[in-house]
């Protein structure tokens, strides 16, 4: 082996290799530089939109949440509590789901009401970039969505109406209504949403809608909480089970994307054969020297093998930096945009990953012994004397 890495540097690395070698071995590098950075960079823009937008959805609804399998609304004593509660109650939060009507002063609108406890709403992700002090919120307060703002010409402050299509007509007319002040304007910029969904602390849904100490189910907000042991007739609902069309589509958009970009980092391989075939063709009566005086053919092909795998190594690395550069430079600056309404993300968020980076490095000191071998099965089959002759 050691001879093998002293001809290896006298025959690659040294000062007298003409320009067009030099060249061709910048070029391989430049382009599998350019291969490896672009499938980096898809493969992590892949991982930091799904990721994203599951963040943003999880903001609002949960990553999981446990609901009744027959009720709407369950009540909750210590004598009918589900036994998997005991174990993650900490980590689970008691909400009520209700449909109403917002009334304005211009206008109004159907919503869907969450009620949620006073001391949970300072907790949400969701509301973490308000600058009210959510720790004071009162049972008259209410929180909307800034679509529902906006259709609606409402401010921080204004008085709206909440009002149960479904309740009885018999009822007193000054129990039909139920009045709030604006508390504050959530903008999650997901506008089914923003226009819809409103936040209401639960002491005042329960009152409002009769329900004593009724709750629609539990949500839970920790990406790795996964309760196995749930009691019939309660079941849990993921985040990708609530919105699996949306999901589907992502992943029936990624793979065609992720297998095009590896074409083009596999293209670049290509001049990794033109850069061993040009060496050969420089280096070829020095090699048909060694050949003569007994160098076998395994011992040449571990040569251009070493030399096809420093190429792509390096390469890579440089791959690896660059894209690790275009994700800073895009999540500092967010020079790719998107339509928010659209794609729920203003901007493409891309995530490095240490995996991904590994997978690829990987991929091409794969692809580089692959190409070498194949430009190997040719080179190696010629006959040294007919080289000396020429």
């Amino acid at each position: 082996m050691k001879l093998v890495f002293l001809v290896l540097r006298r025959l690659f690395f040294s000062s007298q290799s003409n320009f067009l070698f030099k060249i061709t071995n910048i070029v391989s590098i430049i382009s599998l530089a350019l291969g490896i950075a672009s499938l980096n960079v898809v493969l992590g823009a892949v991982d930091g939109f799904e990721s994203k937008v599951s963040e943003k959805l999880s903001s609002i609804n949960g990553y999981a949440s446990i609901n009744h399998l027959f009720e709407d609304d369950f009540l909750v004593d210590e004598s009918g509590l589900p036994n998997f509660y005991n174990n993650y109650k900490s980590k689970l939060v008691p909400y009520i789901e209700k449909p109403a009507i917002l009334k304005s002063k211009y206008s109004s609108s159907n919503v869907i009401i969450y009620g949620l406890d006073n001391n949970n709403f300072k907790d949400f992700d969701l509301f973490s970039s308000l600058n009210a002090e959510l720790e004071t919120i009162s049972d008259n307060d209410i929180i909307i969505g800034s679509a529902l703002a906006k259709n609606l010409n409402l401010s921080i402050g204004d008085e709206i109406v909440i009002f149960n299509p479904f309740i009885s007509k018999r009822t007193l007319e000054r129990n039909k209504l139920l009045f709030l002040e604006i508390k504050e304007i959530y903008h999650s910029g997901i506008d089914d949403y923003d226009s819809r969904l409103v936040f209401i602390p639960m002491n005042t849904v329960q009152s409002y809608f009769d329900l004593n100490n009724s709750i629609s189910g539990w949500m839970s907000f920790d990406p790795f909480l996964d309760i196995k042991d749930i009691d019939y007739p309660f079941y849990q609902l993921s985040v990708k089970d609530r919105h699996s069309d949306l999901f589907e589509w992502i992943d029936t958009q990624q793979w065609p994307i992720i297998f095009i970009f590896s074409l083009i980092a596999l293209v670049s391989y290509f001049n990794l054969m033109g850069s061993i075939n040009i060496l050969f063709y420089e280096k070829r009566f020095n090699l048909a020297i060694m050949k003569t005086y007994g160098m076998s053919n395994k011992k040449l092909s571990v040569i251009f093998i070493i030399q096809g795998v420093v190429l792509a190594f390096i390469g890579a690395m440089l791959g690896i930096l660059l894209s690790l550069f275009v994700i800073f430079i895009q999540e500092k600056f967010h020079f790719i945009s998107l339509a928010e309404n659209i794609y729920f993300v203003s901007y493409l968020p891309i995530i490095f990953s240490a995996n991904n980076a590994a997978y690829t490095l990987l991929f091409s000191l794969i692809c580089s012994i692959l190409f070498s071998g194949i430009s190997l099965v040719y080179l190696l089959s010629i006959n040294p004397s007919k080289i000396l002759k020429n």
